[in-house]
């Protein structure tokens, strides 16, 4: 997930400099370069910590065509080399991002958007999986929205999402995963919109040693997405899922319902000032033990001040992991928090430099998971 946001941000910085862009027709094309430096006081993320200076290389090309007022076809690719200083040989690696949107606009303000986005990487996957694996993931999305009378309208959205570690460490992590369904929403006022939303999803493990996850969910939210308050936008939502597995075990149950949400929300309280407050909780799949899954409940806010060419940031973030007991195990618990400084200089238009220091830390009540790093870094970045 880290890397796949990784190359999103890769690409949106790239489509920020399109006032640099290259036009060849009606095909905008904006190439982007980075070069980052950090110093990694744990580059394991272990209770024993091995230190190395790590360089990432992107090389990237974003594409925007418009064939008329209808039809906006966006794709990207981002081409990455990680070199460290410690084990090389092992360490060293090339990743792949890419992705590419069709977005059509029909008759009687119907709109459809097809998306794929795929990545081959060795960054950690999320929180719980430190080590740094080799693997593909692929998601396929489709949604069409459409006004139904007055203000109501709906949308409905399908999503195929493919996972595959290529080092049999953990491979028992390979599955796939679908999810259909729709949203009734209403508009309350001109850019803000209440969302009821409905989602039906299976999970099947390709290995028959993991089948113990292969599942059937439905999810039920409601929530707000737009412009929710004076300068707040973005969209937040509460609701529950209904998960059965397809595998009866001793322990955990075979069937389980969770509350959660999710908070995405950009806030300017003043210009040139934003912050940005992430949210959510719900079940995450694992391979741990006998344990299907753990529960994650996630808090992260960044704040951000531009002060003419230099902006600053800070970044807090708190995450808590709770683990169901197993016939075998009582439950286990994890925290991870984050801290995150941030210096970015805009050299040229088309030219930026940037400082950053991130403070991470777990504890867990199994001590052998306990880690801490510090990462020191350097970022030079251009957008042609």
């Amino acid at each position: 997930m880290r890397s796949l946001l990784a190359g999103v941000l890769l690409l949106a910085s790239a489509h920020a400099g399109a006032a640099q862009n290259i036009r060849l027709g009606n095909i905008q094309i904006n190439p982007l370069v980075s070069v980052q430096q950090k110093y990694d006081t744990n580059i394991y993320l272990s209770k024993v910590e091995k230190s190395a200076w790590v360089n990432r290389t992107g090389l990237g090309l974003n594409l925007v065509s418009r064939a008329g007022s209808r039809l906006d076809l966006t794709g990207g690719y981002t081409l990455e080399f990680l070199s460290y200083s410690r084990a090389p040989a092992n360490n060293n690696a090339t990743h792949h991002l890419a992705n590419i949107a069709v977005k059509a606009r029909m008759f009687r303000d119907v709109v459809a958007i097809l998306n794929d986005s795929y990545m081959l990487n060795t960054d950690q996957a999320t929180s719980e999986l430190v080590e740094r694996a080799q693997r593909v993931q692929n998601i396929v999305s489709f949604n069409l929205a459409a006004p139904i009378r007055g203000n109501f309208g709906f949308k409905l959205a399908a999503q195929h999402t493919y996972y595959n570690y290529l080092s049999s460490r953990y491979n028992l992590l390979d599955r796939n995963e679908i999810l259909m369904g729709g949203d009734l929403t209403y508009k309350l006022q001109p850019k803000t919109q209440l969302v009821l939303g409905y989602r039906h999803g299976t999970l099947n493990y390709r290995l028959a040693s993991a089948g113990k996850g292969d599942s059937v969910y439905d999810n039920l939210d409601l929530g707000l997405a737009g412009n929710i308050a004076p300068k707040l936008m973005g969209t937040v939502k509460a609701g529950v899922q209904f998960r059965n597995y397809n595998k009866n075990l001793t322990l955990p149950k075979s069937n389980t319902t969770t509350a959660g949400y999710s908070v995405q929300v950009l806030w300017k309280p003043v210009s040139k000032t934003e912050v940005i407050i992430y949210g959510r909780r719900g079940n995450i799949e694992t391979s741990y033990l006998n344990t299907r899954f753990y529960t994650s409940t996630l808090s992260d806010i960044t704040f951000s001040r531009q002060v003419h060419k230099i902006k600053a940031g800070l970044g807090l973030s708190y995450e808590t992991m709770k683990y169901p007991g197993t016939a075998t195990a009582s439950g286990r618990t994890d925290t991870l928090t984050n801290m995150r400084l941030t210096g970015e200089y805009n050299i040229q238009k088309w030219l930026k430099a940037g400082l950053d220091y991130t403070r991470k830390q777990r504890k867990s009540i199994l001590t052998y998971y306990n880690y801490s790093d510090n990462l020191f870094g350097f970022t030079l970045t251009g957008m042609f």
